[in-house]
Parts: C-alpha cells; structure tokens; sequence
C-alpha cells in the first residue's frame, strides 16, 4: 500500500476539490482553458525535475513510489503532482470566486422596493 500512497493522496487532493465545480467554478468543463493553464506550467517543472534528478541534487523514496518512470527517470507520480494540484488550485480559486460572487449579490426579493397598495 506504501507504493500508492502519493497517488492516493493526489485522488484525494482531486476528491476534495471536486464538490467545487459542482458549485459553478466551471473548471472541467472548459478543458481547453485549463490545458492551457497547466501543462506549460508542469513542462517547466518536469525538464526542473529532469535537471535536478541528473544532478544528483534530489531523489525520491522508493517506498512511496509506484516504480513507473517516465523518460529522465522522473517517477510517474511527480507528472501527476504537476498536473493534480494546480487543476485544484485552479478549481479552489474558481470555487471561491463562484461562492463569493453569490454571497456578494443582493437578494432580489429583498433588494426590490415594495410597492404601497393604493385602495
């Protein structure tokens, strides 16, 4: 169980998370928008990996590893960091902006004024 225990923990960041397009933040169902959002970042942050892995300046711990490697020897389960966590950043900003907008929006009943009853 040790070796999933990293893709767990991104499920659960996903799971989470998830309720927030519910809501409205509308982050999965522009798929477009949020690709561009994410993968230029994650390249980034995987040729970083490649470097420092090559370098000798970090490792990872088996243990908590799947054993799948993608070219470079970057472990599977930092492209899924890469990916997971700005889709949940992305849809707590979302969520949070959805949420706020509502809670900011007068009640239109209560925002009308009220007519008198001429008799």
């Amino acid at each position: 169980m040790d070796h999933y225990q990293y893709l767990i923990l991104m499920a659960a960041c996903l799971a989470i998370t998830a309720p927030l397009e519910l809501l409205g933040a509308r982050v999965y169902r522009r798929p477009a928008r949020l690709a561009r959002a994410v993968l230029p970042v994650a390249a980034v942050f995987l040729v970083w990996d490649a470097l420092a892995i090559a370098g000798g300046v970090w490792t990872y711990n088996p243990r908590y590893l799947t054993g799948a490697r993608l070219p470079f020897r970057i472990p599977l389960e930092e492209l899924v960091f890469f990916l997971v966590i700005p889709v949940c950043g992305i849809l707590a900003y979302e969520g949070v902006q959805v949420i706020g907008a509502r809670w900011r929006r007068p009640r239109r009943a209560a925002a009308r004024p009220r007519r008198a009853v001429r008799s």
